[in-house]
């Protein structure tokens, strides 16, 4: 196997298209149930193996560069594993990590577990894929409840803390307007919030559901690209739900206008996803949903339009 020194990794962010909350833990982790959808929006995680030293950089002032960064932790984690079992030889143990953020931050699109889980796939390429895809997802699972997802499909069952995941069908093509409004959410604190006696414990995604979510009734074109189902579309958005919303909106209101806003101005659903506080518009075509961004300018928030993506991107070495 060809060894390389450098490579760089596409972090997507992600949305929930279906969060309920079941309880939590002895651990203080909650159990939940979630399908998850990457996204075609990602930030650029660039690796490089260097003399000495573990380094890491990001060009977004909101993020912290150095061992603040879960990017480092996760870098961390892996060299722990790999170069003191004495499975990188010829490693000089230096690792340079550079990020170029797209993923809006403190969001509810997953971008810093994104960005841990690309470390750990692009280090664990440069080290000789001396870690398995199952022992990654393990060490991921400690860096974060979400990264394991990121190290496995781009459309998820996830259960456990997220950690426990199931493979779904791509879905057909969805387009996505996501509404970052100018403030972030903690989502230590909208755990700490939520009552369990107003959630459905029940864990019952209907079945219905999972059929349209597994992609049974999504149709693909000849050329083998996903086709564009209006019905497909419009169930699945009629299938959202978080129940984290239901905090979150408590404490900033806007969220439930911003909602509105989407479905009057054409969105077929809208939610909230993860602990916030993006909101995301689901539309059949790009041209909808950019429609509905020009609507949304005097928000002030941010605005992206994006989609889903059937599968992760190549790394480039």
């Amino acid at each position: 196997m060809k060894r390389y020194t450098q490579v760089t990794i596409k972090a997507p962010a992600k949305v929930n298209l279906s969060l309920e909350v079941l309880g939590k833990r002895p651990d203080g982790y909650h159990d939940i149930v979630s399908v998850m959808q990457a996204l075609e929006l990602a930030d650029d995680v660039k690796i490089t193996l260097t003399d000495g030293g573990l380094e890491v950089v990001c060009d977004s002032p909101d993020v912290p560069d150095g061992s603040g960064n879960v990017a480092y932790r996760a870098a961390r984690a892996l060299l722990d594993e790999v170069v003191h079992a004495g499975l990188a030889a010829g490693f000089k143990g230096g690792v340079r990590i550079e990020i170029t953020k797209r993923t809006p931050v403190a969001a509810g699109l997953g971008g810093g577990s994104s960005d841990a889980a690309a470390v750990l796939k692009g280090l664990n390429i440069l080290l000789g894929e001396a870690v398995g895809d199952e022992r990654l997802r393990e060490i991921g699972a400690k860096i974060g409840a979400d990264v394991p997802f990121f190290l496995f499909r781009p459309l998820a069952l996830a259960e456990g803390i997220g950690e426990r995941l199931k493979a779904l069908e791509p879905l057909g093509e969805i387009w996505f307007l996501l509404v970052k409004p100018s403030f972030g959410v903690s989502t230590s604190w909208v755990y700490s919030q939520l009552n369990l006696g107003l959630t459905n414990k029940s864990g019952d995604i209907k079945l219905s559901e999972l059929n349209i979510f597994a992609g049974r009734t999504a149709k693909f074109a000849d050329a083998g690209q996903p086709a564009r189902p209006a019905a497909d579309v419009s169930v699945i958005a009629s299938c959202l739900k978080n129940d984290l919303e239901r905090v979150t909106v408590v404490r900033y209101p806007e969220i439930d206008v911003l909602k509105r806003r989407l479905t009057e101005a054409g969105a077929l659903g809208a939610l909230m996803s993860g602990s916030g506080p993006t909101v995301f518009g689901v539309f059949r075509t790009e041209a909808e949903a950019r429609n509905t961004s020009a609507s949304l300018k005097d928000t002030g928030c941010r605005l992206i339009v994006t989609r889903n993506i059937p599968s992760w991107p190549a790394p480039v070495l």
